[in-house]
C-alpha cells in the first residue's frame, strides 16, 4: 500500500476520529489477540472434580460455553466488531483520500464546484460516523444482554453417565452433578469489562465527533487532522518570524546609534 496515500487518508480524519481509529485498531486488536490465546487453551484449562471421561467432559464444556455465552463467545463478538469497523474505516479512509485529491485536482478547472464536492464528502463522513455508532451500539447491547460478564469460579454440570445393570443387559443412564471450573475465568471476566469500556469509550467519542460535525459552522476540511496539524505549524511560524524580524531591526538600530 502507498504510504503517502495512507498518510493523506489518516489526515482526512478529525482528531476524534483518529483517536477512535487507533483505539479500535490497536487496543481492541490486542484484546482480540488475548481472547484468541485463551480460546485456544479453553478445552485444556477446563477441569471437573470427578475427572470424567473425555466425552462427558466435552458435554460439560459445551454446557458451560452455551450457558456463559448463549449468543456468541466474546472472541467472536470482538472479531466481528474489529473486522467490520476496520473494513469500514479503511474503505472510507481510502475513499476520502481519493476524493480529496480529486477535489484539489478539479480546483483549477472547476473552481465553483469545490464547495459542492466538500459538502458531499461532509455528508458521507456523517453517514460513516453514524454507521459506526449504530453498529457498535447494537453489538455492545447484544454482548451485555447475552454474555455473562463475571464468569463464576465454579460451574455445576449435570451430566448423564452410563451405568451397566448386572442383572440386565440394558445400560441405565444416571445423572451426576460435577463441579467444574475454568482456570482463566478471572482473566476472561476482566477482558469482558475491557470490551465494554472500549465500546463505551468509542461510542462517546463518536457521539462527540458527530455533534462537533453537525453543530459547528467550520468547514469539514478545516476540521481534518491534517489541516489542524498544518495550522499549528503555520501558527508557530507566523509567531516566530515577526519576533525574529523585530529583534533584528532592534539590533540594527542599536548598532546605528
Amino acid at each position: 500500500m502507498d504510504t503517502s496515500l495512507f498518510k493523506s487518508a489518516l489526515s482526512s480524519q478529525t482528531p476524534l476520529g483518529a483517536v477512535q481509529f487507533f483505539v479500535i485498531f490497536f487496543v481492541l486488536g490486542a484484546v482480540l489477540g488475548a481472547l484468541q490465546f485463551y480460546h485456544a487453551n479453553d478445552r485444556l484449562t477446563f477441569s471437573c472434580s470427578l475427572k470424567p471421561d473425555d466425552f462427558t467432559k466435552q458435554l460439560c464444556y459445551d454446557k458451560y460455553t452455551s450457558t456463559m455465552s448463549p449468543w456468541l463467545i466474546p472472541r467472536n463478538v470482538v472479531a466481528i466488531i474489529y473486522g467490520a469497523l476496520c473494513v469500514c474505516w479503511i474503505c472510507f479512509l481510502l475513499y476520502s483520500a481519493v476524493k480529496i485529491r480529486q477535489i484539489r485536482g478539479d480546483q483549477e478547472t472547476e473552481p465553483n464546484q469545490g464547495q459542492a464536492h466538500w459538502g458531499k464528502l461532509h455528508c458521507m463522513y456523517n453517514i460513516h460516523v453514524i454507521f459506526r455508532l449504530v453498529f457498535l451500539s447494537g453489538m455492545i447491547g447484544a454482548f451485555c444482554s447475552f454474555q455473562t460478564l463475571d464468569l463464576p469460579s465454579v460451574f455445576e454440570c449435570s451430566a448423564h453417565t452410563p451405568q451397566q445393570n448386572k442383572t440386565a443387559i440394558s445400560v441405565n443412564q444416571t445423572e451426576s452433578t460435577m463441579q467444574c471450573n475454568d482456570l482463566h475465568y478471572k482473566e476472561k471476566s476482566n477482558l469482558n469489562i475491557v470490551i465494554l469500556v472500549i465500546g463505551v469509550l468509542v461510542m462517546v467519542l463518536g457521539i462527540s465527533e458527530l455533534l462537533h460535525l453537525t453543530l459547528t459552522s467550520k468547514p469539514l476540511q478545516k476540521m481534518f487532522l491534517g489541516n489542524v496539524l498544518e495550522g499549528t505549524n503555520n501558527f508557530d511560524t507566523e509567531n516566530v518570524l515577526p519576533a525574529t524580524e523585530n529583534n533584528l531591526s532592534g539590533e540594527n538600530k542599536n548598532i546605528e546609534n
